[in-house]
């Protein structure tokens, strides 16, 4: 079935192939305000341009989880900034589901004093190369014997940032018996989607929706990125502990305690995005009406899905990040950061002390 948006960028065509949600419930589009790329795929499951439920976001880790099947030692790995939360929840879903480790990690770009396993760019990003950081000691062990890899984005266009991430991956990785890419929405070409020829490891897509786009652009949309756009490698201080050198899951340390109230919304903040979910998922199952999004990197232009922009720095320098489609109104705003002592000199987060809350 075919799809058309009209978008300022010119008209977005989607064929889709097949799907387990409707159209509707599953995404809409932005446009970016980028040169490299016109147009934003705007997930209604993904917690992060759309405010989202925690319980529509764990449908769908538990729904991609399923789809692996056999129970194995598998490694979740996810590309960052949008997927981070994306393949936690898989990996904590698939954790909970399987007897054998599941052990997750994400690519990133911010700078740890780490060892370096290799880097990647992703050619349509206004962004910095991806890093891929050595899992951390007590974890290598399990990872190097993993037998499945899963590879985990929000959604997959032309497959070749996935292509080079599991080359990295294979030269650490001698044991992997199968590969499975994971994807909200997979929009590649059927006749370029990787196969055992490309790695001689079996490897098979699972997906929401399977689909082919295409855009009819006009020629006066010509975006140019914003001076103060974060393009950069992070060098605030950052924990190697939630994702970026590896986890084992599911994640079994403490979590913050902050106070409930009947309508709350929880915001991630970058990549911290999986303990921010667990928070609020616990307290949407304790009883409150919770609402989950996240602050980014990613310059979108206001129309179509876009009702509403925040711009603000984050720390010393003058680069902005952006909250999209956020509605306070009557609801108790918690905005978690990973490093807590940066709430200060973060313009959005400054906004929402948290004075009820045991930090991080």
């Amino acid at each position: 079935m075919n799809y058309n948006f009209e978008t300022q960028a010119g008209l977005i065509s989607l064929d889709v192939l097949k799907t387990k949600k409707p159209v509707e419930e599953l995404l809409t589009f932005a446009c970016r305000q980028n040169p490299k790329r016109s147009f934003m795929l705007v997930s209604k499951v993904l917690g992060r341009y759309v405010p989202t439920k925690p319980n529509v976001m764990r449908e769908v880790y538990d729904s991609l989880s399923e789809s692996l099947g056999e129970d194995q030692l598998t490694y979740v790995v996810s590309l960052a900034e949008a997927a981070t939360g994306l393949g936690g929840g898989v990996a904590d879903s698939l954790a909970r589901a399987q007897q054998e480790n599941v052990y997750f990690q994400h690519t990133t770009r911010h700078k740890l004093n780490r060892p370096l396993w290799f880097s990647l760019d992703e050619a349509h990003s206004h962004a910095v190369n991806h890093m891929f950081y050595a899992p951390k000691t007590a974890l290598l062990e399990g990872i190097i014997q993993s037998k499945r890899l899963v590879i985990v984005d929000d959604e997959i266009t032309t497959g070749r940032t996935i292509k080079l991430l599991i080359s990295g991956l294979l030269k650490y990785l001698m044991n992997i018996e199968e590969i499975v890419i994971i994807s909200l929405v997979n929009l590649v070409d059927r006749k370029q989607s990787l196969s055992i020829t490309d790695f001689n490891i079996p490897i098979r897509y699972v997906s929401l929706m399977e689909a082919q786009i295409s855009m009819v652009k006009k020629d006066t949309f010509k975006p140019e990125l914003p001076g103060n756009a974060d393009t950069g490698l992070c060098e605030a201080q950052s924990s190697d502990e939630l994702g970026r050198c590896a986890m084992l899951m599911p994640y079994s340390g403490g979590l913050p305690s902050i106070t409930s109230s009947k309508e709350m919304t929880i915001i991630a903040n970058g990549e911290h995005q999986y303990i921010p979910f667990l928070i609020a998922e616990r307290h949407e199952q304790a009883g409150c009406n919770v609402l989950y999004q996240s602050i980014n990197r990613s310059p979108l232009l206001l129309g179509e899905s876009i009702e509403k922009k925040l711009s603000f720095s984050f720390d010393s320098s003058k680069v902005e990040h952006y909250l999209y489609n956020f509605e306070e109104g009557n609801r108790d705003v918690y905005v978690l950061l990973e490093n807590e002592s940066a709430r200060e000199s973060h313009e959005f987060a400054s906004l929402y002390p948290l004075t009820k809350c045991e930090v991080f």
